[in-house]
């Protein structure tokens, strides 16, 4: 018996070394995790941080500079680093609510700058110009402000991105709010007084308050825009856990938001708007981060023009790609009897690890969009080839339907030409043989901006 007591004392002191082994490398494992997933978040923040001081120091350029030679540039470089802001801002582990207003501001400035580029063609600015950047440039510096408190709080020890993480979870339910939520909010409040921006550009706040033209059907339940959310969103084979169910969402259009929480990982929730009339998808965003890059850009287009096609959105045209962060944003446009109706627009970025659906946006397919009584053009194309300057090497030609200032739209022949090793896109009116608009089209590593 004694023998037998021995070897179960021995034998149960080595389980527990065992365990005691075992669980001291999965808490080291663990520490190893949270640190990388903390250095993560860090990482989006700072960058975030110094993009938006890069936004309010190009504004404040802008606004100094007395010469238009280098103001393309300064606006290129103006959406970039507010395109980069919004993109880091999105990895870090806040819903949608939480930086609504912050990450408008950021959108609005970004396309201020192209739409003006596009606009002025090295032309001076106006002083109405002027005044919209120093409304901006006072905004920028207000959110610096409040990201510097931000900072500091985190510095401080005030909270921490791990803590930020693990409560999201619990704040769905419960409506709790982390330390760095709280802090948000209110950096968040002091952008509810963005200035209206009118310009012809993709995200013009005068056009948005026309009454929606492609929201149709009728009136529905939250919990048939829910399921209407979770069909048509991409989860990749991942697992719903929680949803956070239908609150008012804020916007132009009337719409239900739910929260997905995917898995057993708190961090990621899929943020969704849907229209009560018609349970429309308005736009949903998946923020997981994406490490690392393996299908071509051509291979993501295809999968953007599928995932369309799968959810009944029929007759989309790809036409201007952006990349940044290893995903890919296409911009589609409607075609419609062999014309491009570019107010008619969708965004769809795709992870460019595993092909996923990142994030759908037809805010501006569903204010614009109709079936188009489409005039009878007045002139040929070529009739409309002849108006070209004849230094312009014509590469490709279509139709389109292009927004003009206010809620114009025209009939135009769209010319992609290349002269001294510059392209550029000239349109000519169908109707008049007038030139309507002239871009130039830059190729950067991450894409076309057109200016």
């Amino acid at each position: 018996m004694k023998k037998r007591e021995t070897y179960a004392i021995v034998g149960l002191a080595v389980l527990f070394g065992l365990a005691a082994v075992w669980g001291g490398f999965q808490l080291k494992e663990r520490r190893v995790a949270e640190a990388q997933l903390v250095n993560k978040y860090n990482g989006a923040f700072y960058e975030s941080l110094q993009r938006t001081k890069n936004v309010e120091a190009l504004l404040s350029k802008g606004l100094a500079s007395g010469s238009t030679d280098n103001m393309d540039n300064l606006f290129a470089d103006l959406w970039y680093n507010a395109n980069t802001a919004q993109s880091s801002l999105h990895q870090l582990p806040m819903s949608h609510q939480v930086v609504a207003q912050t990450s408008k501001f950021l959108t609005q400035v970004g396309d201020y700058a192209y739409a003006i580029t596009k606009r002025d063609q090295g032309k001076k600015l106006t002083e109405r110009d002027r005044q919209t950047m120093s409304e901006l440039y006072k905004k920028s510096q207000d959110l610096n402000r409040e990201l510097g408190g931000v900072q500091r709080q985190a510095a401080a020890g005030s909270f921490s991105w791990t803590e930020v993480r693990q409560g999201l979870n619990r704040n769905l339910s419960q409506g709790q709010l982390s330390g760095a939520d709280d802090s948000f909010r209110r950096v968040d409040s002091q952008m509810q007084e963005v200035p209206v921006l009118i310009y012809d550009g993709p995200f013009s706040d005068h056009l948005e308050r026309a009454k929606p033209r492609g929201v149709t059907g009728k009136n529905v339940t939250a919990e048939k825009a829910r399921s209407n959310a979770r069909d048509f969103i991409d989860f990749k084979g991942a697992e719903v856990s929680k949803v956070n169910n239908g609150r008012d969402a804020d916007g132009r259009i009337p719409a239900y938001s739910f929260e997905f929480q995917t898995g057993d990982n708190t961090r990621d929730i899929i943020t969704a708007h849907v229209t009560k009339k018609g349970g429309h998808m308005v736009f949903y965003t998946n923020p997981r981060s994406v490490s690392e890059t393996r299908f071509s850009e051509s291979k993501a287009k295809s999968l953007a023009q599928d995932f369309l096609e799968s959810r009944g959105v029929k007759n989309m045209v790809p036409t201007y790609t952006i990349k940044s962060n290893n995903a890919l944003t296409i911009s589609f446009a409607y075609e419609q009897d062999d014309v491009i109706i570019y107010p008619d627009l969708i965004k769809v970025m795709v992870a460019l690890d595993n092909g996923q659906i990142l994030t759908y946006d037809a805010l501006g397919f569903l204010m614009s969009h109709e079936e188009r009584d489409l005039p009878q053009p007045k002139i040929s194309i070529d009739e409309a080839r002849k108006k070209l300057n004849p230094d312009l090497k014509v590469q490709s030609e279509r139709m389109a339907l292009i927004p003009t200032s206010g809620k114009h739209e025209v009939l135009t022949y769209e010319f992609k030409t290349e002269m001294r090793g510059d392209s550029f896109l000239v349109y000519i009116n169908a109707q008049t043989g007038g030139e309507e608009q002239i871009f130039k089209l830059l190729e950067t590593p991450n894409g076309t901006l057109v200016l």
